[in-house]
């Protein structure tokens, strides 16, 4: 597929309360919806849509979707998750990049990742936040979040995931390492991560969907059917598919939800 390449124009997550999840990102991340678009944030350019209706499947491990949101201060964020309670299932300290990642009371999980200056890295740092002797202090207000940074796709079959988003839908790859394939969308990191854990209620409608944006649906739609894709749903502007994780990803074209 080479007409135009494909951006991230949405994600979709579904909750169990639009009123409850609507709160909780209000008060923990000081997010405020759109007055003309209830349950709809704009982050960064990118939509993200709440939908009510969710059945969480209950898989433990990582798997799906993961939107990686940036912070500006990893220490801050993560004390405040704990002073709060919200759980934090992952954390890791790296040369240039600090990261956690917490679940919204849907257990859907979310990722928060501060950039940070290679040279500043301490190895001590990991070792206290792996042995869990790290304290942070609480700080301020609530975490802000700031654009997304990247879209994280878990796969249990990275070689069949990688012919899916590179040869059918044509998207670049930009860096390959340790079972992470980073392909290139038009606005921000698409990474691909291997994983044993597969969805126990796939079809289930829980945790985030990727909607992808395109300038036009005909190309998408030719090269899925072309590669033995069939869409779940179809509409003028809207496209829907199962990857080969087994999760829904959907297609815009202008004119499309939001």
């Amino acid at each position: 597929m080479s007409e135009g390449r494909l951006r991230l124009a949405a994600l979709e997550t579904y909750v169990r309360s639009l009123t409850s999840a609507q709160a909780f990102w209000a008060e923990h991340f000081c997010l405020e919806s759109d007055v003309h678009r209830p349950g709809v944030y704009e982050v960064g350019g990118v939509d993200w849509r709440f939908l009510s209706g969710a059945a969480p499947c209950g898989t433990r491990g990582p798997h799906g979707a993961l939107p990686v949101f940036a912070v500006s201060d990893f220490g801050q964020a993560r004390a405040y998750l704990l002073a709060h309670a919200i759980p934090i299932v992952f954390e890791e300290i790296l040369p240039g990049m600090s990261l956690l990642i917490c679940l919204d009371p849907d257990e859907t999980p979310v990722e928060l990742a501060h950039e940070t200056a290679v040279g500043d890295w301490d190895i001590a740092d990991r070792r206290l936040l792996r042995t869990r002797q790290r304290h942070d202090v609480p700080a301020g207000g609530p975490p802000t979040l700031g654009p997304l940074a990247e879209l994280t796709l878990y796969t249990h079959d990275i070689t069949a995931s990688v012919r899916f988003y590179r040869d059918v839908l044509g998207l670049p790859v930009g860096l390959s390492y340790f079972g992470h394939v980073h392909l290139v969308l038009e606005n921000l990191p698409l990474v691909l991560r291997g994983t044993n854990w597969r969805c126990k209620q796939p079809a289930q409608r829980h945790a985030t969907e990727p909607v992808f944006g395109a300038d036009d649906l005909q190309p998408v739609a030719l090269a899925l059917q072309r590669a033995g894709f069939a869409p779940l749903e179809a509409a003028e502007h809207r496209l829907s598919v199962v990857d080969p994780a087994g999760w829904r990803i959907h297609f815009e074209a202008p004119g499309g939800a939001g």
